[in-house]
């Protein structure tokens, strides 16, 4: 795995982890299942698109 996608993972998890403090701050646990189910599809997608890109090259 590159460093540019290990970046934009880094960088997924603290949007995620900030959003979730911020959920659970407001007693919103919806918001805080929404969030945790979310993440895996969206560290998926930027592995994928990482994949696409190289396979391409």
């Amino acid at each position: 795995m590159s460093e540019q996608v290990r970046a934009q993972l880094r960088l997924l998890h603290d949007e995620y982890v900030s959003a979730v403090n911020s959920a659970v701050e407001e007693g919103r646990e919806d918001l805080v299942e929404r969030l945790a189910a979310d993440y895996p599809d969206e560290a998926l997608r930027i592995m994928s698109e990482y994949e696409g890109v190289r396979d391409a090259a």
